[in-house]
């Protein structure tokens, strides 16, 4: 009876019954439309993504309302905007970031313990300057260098940490060995903790200690945490050997992070253990991230895995099936991004308006 019920409501869907897709400059304004509607949210994890795409769509006449949420209550959304006006050729947002690294928490005497809720206070505010600080680094890269020596020195562990995580990522050696080298510590706490730096600095000098760290390692929470660094490391093809052997673990969440790091290298033998286990499994989500990897590799895009990912109840497999659609030709991905422009899903909404403004919108 359910199968029925979704095959009916499925015929009577506007695209099914014959509707025309929309054409490109509707779906573009429509897109638009969506990310500014979203800039007003109450959410400010919302607002602030919203500000990032309107950075990432390119399109100059944006400033004026990023200008604005430099203002926002809250911080994040101040720093989101702050990158997107740099993405988009304006410094105007660098004063509210070093405004914001630099509110350092005031200390009281070191003998007087603070009450919980001024400690979660401290927290969250670093947190914060840890996250203008990221964002420096990003837009200016090596030019953010003196920052981030001095915040070497900040009154917080957790600044000095970041500050150091950040020098290592632009290429300080010093700085990148400290982390490489707790990768082989006999604290299984601080392997996973240095894996997850290692997630963050995204450097091809750490694919080597990465693929020995999956090679010796037991713990499945310091793997998973070290395939998660290797997807963003430049160096990952020469864990290959170690990748093609976790794409067969029978933890699932192992195999799939195995996949989707597999997925994003350009080899031969990738290319095969990627259409061997989208042949073999009924995962979607398997299935979506191996199509991902066979795109690179030159296979044309299947539409109707991602027409299948694309209904999935879980908005990460969906944003999956977004990244294979951005593939497909234009009159294929149209109805498509018409579909998950209209997704309960914010997150889903938004990452679909993104790719829309970059592919239909005249800039």
């Amino acid at each position: 009876m359910a199968v029925k019920l979704a095959l009916i409501f499925s015929l009577l869907s506007p695209l099914a019954c014959g509707a025309q897709a929309p054409s490109r400059a509707e779906l573009g304004r429509k897109a638009l439309a969506t990310v500014v509607t979203h800039l007003k949210s109450d959410d400010s994890d919302v607002r602030a993504l919203s500000a990032e795409i309107l950075g990432d769509a390119g399109n100059k006449s944006a400033s004026g309302i990023l200008r604005k949420l430099l203002a926002d209550k809250d911080k994040y959304v101040r720093i989101a905007a702050a990158r997107s006006l740099w993405e988009l050729g304006s410094p105007a947002g660098v004063k509210t970031l070093y405004a914001i690294i630099n509110d350092v928490p005031a200390q009281g005497p070191i003998a007087v313990t603070n009450s919980p809720l001024v400690e979660l206070k401290v927290i969250s505010q670093n947190k914060i300057r840890a996250k203008a600080m990221e964002t420096l680094v990003r837009m200016k890269r090596d030019k953010a260098a003196d920052v981030l020596f001095k915040l070497k020195n900040d009154n917080y562990g957790t600044i000095r940490d970041a500050a150091a995580r950040e020098l290592a990522k632009i290429g300080y050696e010093e700085e990148l060995v400290q982390f490489t080298e707790a990768l082989a510590s006999e604290d299984e706490a601080i392997r996973y903790e240095s894996a997850g730096v290692m997630g963050k600095i995204c450097s091809a000098a750490t694919a080597e200690p990465l693929k020995n760290l999956l090679a010796a390692e037991k713990s499945v929470r310091v793997r998973m945490a070290a395939l998660d660094a290797l997807k963003c490391s430049p160096g990952k093809k020469e864990a290959l050997e170690e990748l093609l052997k976790l794409a067969d673990d029978p933890n699932p969440t192992l195999k799939y992070k195995a996949v989707s790091v597999l997925s994003a290298i350009k080899d031969g033998r990738a290319q095969a253990k990627l259409a061997a286990v989208a042949a073999a499994t009924s995962d979607i989500r398997l299935k979506i991230t191996a199509q991902k990897g066979l795109i690179l590799g030159g296979t044309p895009p299947d539409a109707a895995t991602a027409r299948s990912a694309l209904g999935a109840a879980s908005a990460d497999i969906k944003l999956e099936a977004l990244d294979v659609i951005a593939a497909f030709p234009e009159e294929e991905a149209l109805p498509l991004l018409a579909e998950a422009l209209d997704d309960t899903d914010v997150q889903v909404k938004l990452a679909c308006a993104l790719q829309v403004l970059k592919r239909f919108s005249k800039q």
